[in-house]
């Protein structure tokens, strides 16, 4: 099935349906486009010829780590392209990032002949995938659909492959805020807590990597697990950043330590069921297992300590029982997905 994803300045949309003219003679048309030998125009900067084999088009192109830079990314993907790299399977390398440029008109002037002809080299590309990318330049260049956005490879994507690049564009750009929330957060903490958050971190890390990409609790069968995976840890990293601003204003509900006590059990009943389930026990090749939901589970109980720990120091109106069980709550929830619907699990 095909995909979208909008990609804006800010940020990665994916899912969106488009309708868009295939070209199902790509082939023939990409032999034409790349028959005639292209020179590399003389780019004498903004990078120094040091500095392009470490290069980034694509982090330059969306500004991941800072402001985009389509001058740089222009030389650093004339660069990849002189130096390809077959075997890496990046659509946005070299001229993934080139067809994108030259397509919107990035820090060179806008030509559609050229686009078409670096979307035509890349090779990692799935034939699905180049039949709609060649009609949707195609389209753009002879005027039959007008170019109401920017155009980027994942809105041609329909690969495993492409949708997992584009996932990770999504969250590279979402997490260049969040480090942005979490920088404003350290510094209005006291200094007290400045350690425990940092703890905090560290621990929320591990927990999102076995949760989310160290085969834990998200099945990873599929050619698109990749973007799965990605998808994941970028709502847990969301559910922190919440988590910090609900603890900050105290908006979590009242609770006593029999409150925490009940929870907890409940907690535990899950995580019991699903250690003993048939289905958990038996899973093999990427699906989820019993010793996946372990190793979460193992690293959710010292983020429970860390936030503990953490509470205590930045937001010492709050009792330990309202932040453990608000923390409860919360994996809970994700034990109880893994449960079903009813909460039960098939032994």
């Amino acid at each position: 099935m095909r995909w979208l994803a909008v990609v804006l300045l800010c940020g990665v949309s994916l899912g969106a349906q488009v309708t868009t003219p295939d070209e199902k003679n790509w082939e023939a048309v990409c032999k034409k486009a790349t028959s005639a030998p292209l020179a590399a125009p003389e780019l004498k900067g903004p990078l120094s010829a040091a500095q392009l084999p470490q290069c980034d088009a694509e982090g330059l192109y969306y500004g991941f780590k800072g402001a985009v830079d389509n001058a740089a990314a222009l030389q650093c993907a004339w660069w990849q392209r002189a130096h390809p790299q077959p075997s890496r399977g990046d659509m946005f390398y070299g001229a993934g990032v080139l067809t994108m440029l030259y397509a919107n008109g990035r820090g060179v002037a806008k030509s559609y002949d050229l686009a078409l002809r670096f979307a035509c080299e890349q090779t990692s590309a799935a034939p699905a995938e180049m039949e709609y990318r060649i009609g949707h330049l195609e389209a753009l260049r002879d005027g039959k659909m007008p170019a109401t956005k920017p155009l980027d490879l994942c809105d041609d994507g329909t690969s495993g492959l492409s949708m997992g690049a584009c996932e990770a564009v999504t969250q590279r750009l979402a997490d260049k805020k969040r480090m942005g929330s979490a920088d404003t957060t350290a510094k209005q903490l006291p200094e007290s807590a400045k350690p425990a958050f940092a703890k905090l971190q560290t621990a929320e890390t591990a927990f999102e990597h076995a949760r989310a990409s160290g085969g834990g609790e998200i099945d990873m069968t599929g050619t698109a697990r990749g973007a799965f995976s990605l998808e994941e840890e970028g709502r847990l990293k969301d559910q922190f950043q919440i988590n910090l601003q609900r603890f900050a204003k105290g908006d979590l509900p009242a609770a006593t330590a029999a409150d925490v006590t009940k929870l907890d059990a409940e907690m535990n009943d899950v995580y019991r069921g699903l250690q003993n389930s048939q289905k958990y026990k038996n899973a093999s090749g990427g699906a989820v297992t019993a010793l996946g939901i372990q190793k979460a589970q193992r690293a959710w109980l010292p983020l429970r300590d860390a936030w503990i720990a953490f509470a205590a120091k930045a937001y010492p109106g709050l009792t330990r029982e309202r932040v453990e069980a608000q923390l409860i709550r919360l994996r809970l929830h994700q034990l109880r997905s893994l449960a079903g619907s009813n909460n039960k699990v098939e032994n």
